[in-house]
């Protein structure tokens, strides 16, 4: 027998798909869009606020030239709360808010490397997409994961070609890879009621996710030389994103302690 009942003082999500090994688009009650949407403009928000918040100094051919900023902390959670492809808008929004917040103190980085203004909808986009082995596109299961692997070993390649003289810079692209590889063979897959501990593989892989705009702008908008990445730049982008990481994941975490029951888990 199948049972229907119908609430008055509550509208319930419900998911279309039962795979739990695929996200697909998942039909919400109007309170939990709204909500969703609320904590989007939050997250958009929080980046904007960020901006402003000097973590390094970016490191070009002529020397110190501007900051990087706390905001990469919050790119990986746009796509993990929002899902990818919510995620690629509202953080393209991010990056434009950001920089027009930027303007009175000189744009920052958003300026000087133009494709850091879409990082964060980059990182929302494949951090989203590696939220489960794979993706519902169209009535089309996609493997997110593996285009995620793909979009990070192209960003090695073009950075390879120009500046191999330090391939090292790459490391943790490299590593990157590795994570995406194992989201998509494996079964570790994003769980909103688990422990902290489980998000900083999704947050670390945003990080570099956002990195890979500064780093394609850097090489070919910039030029910046081989040795400055190897010797210079590497050293600070492994704490810069390693404070990303950990910073992030605690983020999130709380995020999602205080709206999880309210956004739900939705992918979409």
């Amino acid at each position: 027998m199948i049972r229907i009942s119908l609430r008055r003082r509550r509208t319930e999500w419900v998911v279309i798909s039962e795979d739990t090994d695929s996200q697909s688009m998942e039909l919400f009650g109007t309170a939990s869009q709204t909500k969703r949407i609320a904590v989007g403009i939050i997250l958009i928000a929080l980046y904007a606020i960020l901006a402003l918040l000097p973590m390094s100094g970016f490191i070009g051919a002529a020397g110190l030239s501007s900051i990087l900023s706390f905001a990469i902390c919050v790119a990986p959670l746009i796509g993990i709360i929002m899902g990818p492809w919510r995620g690629f808008g509202f953080g393209l929004i991010a990056g434009i808010v950001a920089t027009m917040v930027s303007l009175p103190i000189g744009g920052g980085v958003y300026l000087i490397i133009p494709t850091t203004i879409v990082g964060p909808a980059v990182a929302a986009l494949f951090t989203g997409l590696s939220l489960k082995r794979s993706t519902k596109v169209a009535n089309t299961e996609i493997p997110g994961p593996l285009l995620t692997m793909i979009y990070l070993i192209i960003v090695i390649v073009l950075y390879e070609i120009v500046d191999y003289e330090a391939w090292w810079f790459m490391a943790p692209y490299m590593l990157a890879v590795v994570v995406s590889l194992v989201f998509q063979i494996r079964r570790f897959e994003f769980d909103p009621n688990r422990t902290y501990l489980q998000l900083i593989p999704f947050t670390f892989l945003g990080a570099m996710l956002d990195h890979s705009m500064m780093a394609m702008g850097s090489v070919y908008l910039l030029q910046i030389p081989a040795e400055v990445f190897g010797f210079v730049i590497f050293p600070a982008m492994l704490v810069e994103r390693t404070i990303a990481t950990l910073l992030g994941a605690l983020l999130g975490f709380i995020i999602l302690k205080v709206f999880g029951e309210e956004i739900g888990t939705s992918t979409s």
